[in-house]
């Protein structure tokens, strides 16, 4: 069941854990880490890596809440948080917005 997290965004954010692997678009690397909420227009994910604010990026996500199975999402890095261990297994908090 998808729960919802109301705050001061655009969007209504829905809880969603799923894995993701995301592409750094201007030097190819792949990146792995968790999805923790999405919205209509973007997600927040947790990863070892952060992306620059403004770097457009490609993600997939294995277990998508918006359709069944895998899909890919273009997006642009609109803030990131370094996170603290006791928070998460990753180093870095990521906010996207989805072109």
């Amino acid at each position: 069941m998808m729960e919802s997290s109301p705050d001061y965004r655009a969007d209504t954010r829905y809880r969603h854990e799923a894995a993701i692997m995301y592409e750094h678009y201007r030097s190819g690397r792949y990146f792995e880490g968790t999805m923790f909420n999405y919205s209509r227009g973007g997600m927040y994910f947790e990863s070892n890596f952060a992306p620059e604010i403004g770097t457009e990026i490609f993600i997939g996500v294995e277990n998508s809440p918006y359709t069944s199975g895998h899909d890919v999402y273009r997006a642009k890095v609109v803030w990131r948080k370094k996170l603290e261990r006791a928070e998460s297994y990753f180093f870095h908090g990521v906010g996207v917005k989805y072109f």
